[in-house]
């Protein structure tokens, strides 16, 4: 990380979490740019795995993304075969969303990557320095 001037909030530890937090999404997006891998399609990805298959709007609601965004995303993934999309029987108007094998195979891919930046980032902590800064962030987190 780039060494910068002393910000007038340093000393105070939700600046650096934020510091921290920006750190580690560029490493993130470094990790997914160099493979080719577009961040967004995790998140679709993941929902899909963790939360199982949804319609749209609610797979929008539920990884924070515009309707409209999320269409084009959708179409790549399907693209890709990484999911599939069906008619809702319950309102025709409506598509359900699935992730399929392939989906689930690339999610298994961004996942290494995603642990790599974590590597990147923790880095200069020790073993025991990492469990204590994950148990610490759990507990701000409330988990």
């Amino acid at each position: 990380m780039k060494k910068s001037p002393k910000h007038r909030l340093s000393d105070h530890a939700l600046f650096a979490l934020g510091r921290a937090s920006q750190h580690a999404q560029r490493l993130v997006r470094q990790h997914m740019t160099e493979a080719g891998i577009r961040t967004l399609h995790y998140h679709v990805l993941a929902s899909l795995s963790d939360d199982g298959e949804a319609v749209q709007a609610t797979l929008a609601d539920r990884i924070g993304l515009d309707r409209s965004d999320l269409v084009t995303l959708l179409d790549e993934l399907e693209e890709l075969e990484f999911l599939a999309r069906r008619v809702d029987s319950a309102d025709r108007r409506r598509k359900i969303v699935a992730i399929t094998a392939a989906g689930e195979r690339q999610l298994d891919t961004m996942d290494e990557l995603i642990r790599a930046a974590e590597a990147d980032l923790l880095q200069p902590l020790s073993a025991a320095e990492r469990k204590t800064l994950l148990g610490l962030l759990r507990r701000l987190s409330g988990d």
